[in-house]
């Protein structure tokens, strides 16, 4: 079972890190290239996020479990704008990376606890 539950925490990890910095590429992209977008409002949305990554570097779970709660302000704003008329794809990628993200942050936490 430990064996399993390692494997379970490593592709849980490379699956966080790859949402999380997809995430990080998109607020980059959307308000640096796009028109319509500011510094401010990609300082606003990167520095929640930012936040937590000096106990993601570590691998800690508590980091994770503070991850899943600070996503939960990113995926009520993107599912409402997906809804909206008009909106553009980036919210819809949005919505999948902070949906997934939070998901895998969860399980990852709870899977590294077990382990321990």
């Amino acid at each position: 079972m430990s064996e399993e539950l390692q494997r379970k925490v490593a592709i849980g990890w490379r699956l966080n890190w790859i949402c999380y910095v997809g995430m990080m590429l998109l607020f980059a992209a959307w308000n640096l290239f796009l028109p319509g977008g500011s510094i401010k409002l990609w300082i606003l949305q990167t520095v929640p996020l930012l936040l937590v990554l000096p106990g993601l570097l570590k691998g800690r779970s508590r980091s994770l479990l503070w991850l899943c709660f600070i996503l939960l302000m990113y995926i009520c704003a993107a599912v409402v704008d997906v809804m909206m008329p008009g909106r553009g794809w980036q919210h819809g990628v949005l919505l999948v990376l902070s949906l997934t993200l939070f998901l895998s942050a969860m399980m990852t936490s709870r899977w590294q606890a077990a382990q321990q």
